[in-house]
């Protein structure tokens, strides 16, 4: 569990424009995929959050190797998003939060 101790970072778009629920909810599911995959860990991986009216379906893909895990969940209190895409890059030292415009 190691992994889940290095440092984290959001950029300022992550910051302004992404419900904070959902911030923590994808550290949360990183922290779940590291656990799992273990030494088949891409460095980059890609979550598209779909609005699926009272739900909310998270996808997280993989490049190397291949890997896709889907995971619906509801809508609670005031979580209001709007479809989009974020990437976590894993770096040896930190973690990074990012759109993929911020790149």
């Amino acid at each position: 569990m190691a992994e889940q101790r290095k440092q984290r970072y959001v950029t300022k778009a992550i910051n302004e424009e992404l419900n904070i629920e959902i911030q923590v909810l994808l550290w949360e599911l990183l922290d779940s995929i590291e656990v799992k995959r273990k030494d088949k860990m891409d460095y980059l991986q890609v979550f598209e959050i779909v609005n699926q009216g009272d739900n909310i379906k998270i996808i997280n893909r993989q490049e190397q190797p291949t890997m896709t895990v889907e995971l619906m969940i509801m809508k609670q209190g005031s979580m209001n998003i709007e479809d989009t895409i974020v990437w976590i890059i894993i770096d040896l030292e930190y973690r990074t939060m990012l759109f993929p415009k911020d790149y």
